[in-house]
């Protein structure tokens, strides 16, 4: 059998006839833990973050140097521009025949060479 009968929890809340306690009782306990809470802030272990920023008058103008530097290692001292070879020359380096252009200076083209010079013949 069910007791439908309800029990009565607001004499419990210490708040039920004092709307100001619980502000009362907040304020109450953070005034007394503050202390406590300042010291842990303080007390804390610091993140790397927490230590980048602190050194980023030092760490910034380093790392650029660092960086100069080593783009300076990277990039040869004798390298000239305009050293390198040319296209038709890696086209045409290793080969004894002529290029195919050579065959295409005539006026008149004659098919038989350009087709025999495509082919690689003579």
């Amino acid at each position: 059998m069910v007791d439908n009968r309800r029990i009565p929890l607001e004499l419990l809340d210490p708040g039920h006839s004092d709307p100001g306690h619980w502000a009362r009782f907040e304020a109450r306990v953070m005034a007394l833990a503050g202390p406590e809470l300042a010291r842990r802030r303080a007390a804390r272990p610091l993140t790397v973050g927490d230590v980048l920023a602190s050194w980023w008058r030092l760490l910034i103008p380093a790392s650029v140097v660092a960086a100069a530097g080593m783009a300076s290692l990277l990039i040869p001292a004798d390298a000239t521009p305009g050293a390198g070879i040319a296209l038709e020359e890696a086209l045409v380096s290793g080969f004894d025949d002529e290029p195919l252009p050579a065959v295409l200076v005539a006026d008149q083209v004659d098919e038989v060479a350009f087709l025999v010079a495509i082919e690689g013949g003579r």
